[in-house]
């Protein structure tokens, strides 16, 4: 029990909200987050070589804002945990750095391309995007060690959808080898044209509306944001004499990316998963007050995370949590989110139920909760999965720690 893993401490800065106290309550009010066009219009798009121009879920940032972007959220993660900075500075701690940071835009690559000679270097401000200083992770990582005097470089994870629960899970297995205490995982999620040009390669933004395990859903709606959430070993929270929080038991699943848009292939892994993550937590479905999918609104995961789920839950009533067609996708960084909104139901004894117009899977519409309001509940462990492109599949329990033994 000394090696458990602790959800001590978390903050947001999303699209949708400001920080994690304004992502509940907006939630609890059943608002959507804002959404903005990329391009100016639709004929932009097309002549930049898209179907039609798409939606997005934009912060007001740009890459010079973004290390002090991560610095105010990894403060406000650890103030949330009752710790300061010190504590990132010793031997037993883990620092991942996870997302889609500083880049360049393929958008001024191209104003540049036919047009290189060096007046435009002078010219053209696009051209100065194009600098290395304008995307360098490795300098974020840096800049991160210096501020937080970390004896190692955090670990540069921007793989993936999957990434930032993947570090929780790299996060988990430290502390219950004995040798962490501390460990800290930050993602940031900013978005650019080329991001754009990937999610309409993958038939992720074939229609309008964005629903996970919507019948007609066939998008995802792609959002910005901070995120940061710091892991505590039980022994390390009660030398500081604190109690309780929320546990995290994690498993993980590598299986060829190249299967990743087998649904078949998907949603039998993803059934063992959750299974393997249930069996090591010691717990059935009928202990469940909800699961919380990666169900992002994109057909070919959500077809096979629907027939997992239903096979999982078959006639049980539980039930299953999707905000992502509500609050946006922040890539990367969406596992961090759902863990906080998991965090307040097991915690605070409600579903925060999400909202959404279109209709739901035949064969999971029975366990999606949708436009309920806040429903209360007795239960003490939740089911969170995530999934990435390139074949990751992460099942995490979140337990009440001041409820349950073990």
């Amino acid at each position: 029990m000394e090696n458990a893993t602790i959800l001590s401490g978390y903050s947001v800065r999303l699209a949708y909200a400001e920080d994690s106290e304004t992502l509940i309550d907006n939630l609890r009010c059943g608002g959507r987050v804002e959404k903005t066009y990329w391009f100016d219009t639709d004929a932009v798009a097309i002549r930049c070589g898209l179907k039609g121009n798409k939606f997005t879920a934009r912060l007001p940032i740009k890459n010079d804002d973004v290390f002090d972007g991560i610095c105010e959220t990894i403060d406000r993660a650890l103030d949330k945990a009752m710790l300061d900075k010190r504590c990132l500075a010793g031997d037993n701690v883990r620092v991942y750095l996870t997302g889609l940071g500083p880049r360049v835009d393929v958008i001024d690559y191209a104003a540049f391309y036919d047009h290189n000679d060096i007046e435009d270097v002078t010219l053209t401000k696009s051209v100065q995007n194009l600098h290395a200083s304008k995307m360098s992770q490795d300098k974020l990582a840096a800049d991160i060690a210096k501020r937080y005097s970390l004896k190692t470089l955090p670990p540069n994870m921007h793989c993936t959808s999957n990434s930032s629960l993947s570090a929780v899970h790299l996060g988990c297995q430290a502390i219950g080898s004995g040798g962490v205490d501390v460990v800290l995982v930050v993602n940031c999620s900013q978005i650019k044209t080329q991001d754009i040009y990937f999610l309409e390669s993958q038939s992720m933004l074939d229609s309008v509306e964005v629903q996970p395990f919507g019948e007609d859903s066939k998008s995802v709606l792609f959002a910005e944001g901070f995120c940061a959430v710091v892991l505590e070993s039980a022994r390390h929270r009660a030398a500081r004499q604190l109690a309780g929080g929320i546990r995290l038991t994690s498993t993980y699943a590598q299986i060829s990316a190249g299967r990743s848009n087998d649904a078949a292939q998907l949603s039998a892994n993803l059934l063992k998963v959750m299974n393997k993550a249930l069996e090591k937590a010691g717990v059935g479905c009928d202990s469940l007050c909800a699961v919380i999918p990666h169900a992002n609104g994109s057909e070919t995961s959500d077809k096979a995370e629907a027939l997992a789920i239903a096979s999982l839950l078959s006639e049980q009533s539980v039930p299953v949590l999707a905000y992502k067609g509500q609050i946006g996708y922040t890539t990367t960084g969406s596992g961090i989110v759902d863990l906080i909104i998991g965090q307040h139901t097991l915690s605070h004894g409600e579903l925060l139920s999400p909202v959404g117009t279109m209709a739901i899977r035949e064969n999971v519409a029975q366990h999606v909760l949708l436009n309920k309001g806040v429903v209360k509940h007795n239960k003490h462990y939740l089911l969170k999965m995530g999934l990435g492109v390139d074949g990751s599949i992460v099942g995490m329990v979140m337990s009440d720690a001041s409820a349950v033994n073990g």
